[in-house]
């Protein structure tokens, strides 16, 4: 079998994530209110460990096929567990920059990110993002209630499609595309562009700059 993993670089951790960090140690927080600043900096370092987690994941699956001379079993388990931790920080961060961008308050920031509507805040994009990483974490009761059954991965494993080699008999080639678990997937090319849309909302995010001069006397 010839393996074909077809898994975009995805993005690197971007500068706007010093740049954020920076601004705030050393001009201040993006807000007066708690709130904000707890939501912005939350989603600045979901978003920071999913891409992390998505590199660490893909150098663990390339070297899993990459390794001829062993079963190699640690690799894929640390390639499984890392795409795991990025999907639930996805997840969570997609449920952050919801609440920031919603604010009950109508902070300046949250004012700010209503004309920033990426795709991730769809429910079609977040409920798929969603439905694995609950998967992930209530495997066991999912399992109890017949939701994963038998022949279905129990963990969020790397799969594609296997068809005949075009010109070798008896050879085939699989493309691993996709997650799967149970009966939920994500495929990488999502996972992908999805974490670049976060990450580019962290450079948007890291632009805002607020009007501290007209805050109140409450402090963030």
């Amino acid at each position: 079998m010839d393996v074909i993993i077809s898994l975009p670089t995805g993005p690197k951790v971007l500068s706007s994530q010093s740049h954020y960090w920076t601004q705030y140690l050393f001009r201040g927080s993006p807000s007066e209110l708690y709130e904000i600043n707890a939501l912005a900096s939350t989603y600045m370092r979901l978003v920071e460990a999913a891409v992390a987690e998505y590199q660490l994941a893909s150098i663990a699956l390339r070297e899993f096929w990459a390794n001829h001379y062993s079963l190699g079993l640690p690799l894929i388990h640390r390639s499984i567990s890392h795409f795991e931790t990025c999907v639930s920080d996805v997840h969570r961060a997609i449920d952050t920059y919801r609440r920031l961008r919603n604010h009950k308050s109508r902070d300046p920031l949250s004012i700010y990110l209503a004309d920033h509507k990426p795709a991730f805040v769809s429910d079609s994009v977040a409920s798929r993002f969603r439905e694995v990483r609950d998967a992930i974490h209530h495997l066991p009761e999912k399992i109890g209630k017949g939701e994963v059954v038998e022949g279905q991965f129990i963990a969020l494993k790397p799969d594609g499609l296997e068809v005949p080699h075009p010109t070798e008999a008896g050879q085939t080639n699989k493309t691993f595309y996709r997650l799967v678990i149970g009966p939920y997937e994500l495929t990488f090319e999502e996972i992908s562009r999805t974490l670049t849309e976060l990450s580019a909302t962290t450079k948007h995010i890291a632009k805002f700059q607020p009007d501290r001069a007209n805050w109140g006397t409450n402090t963030a």
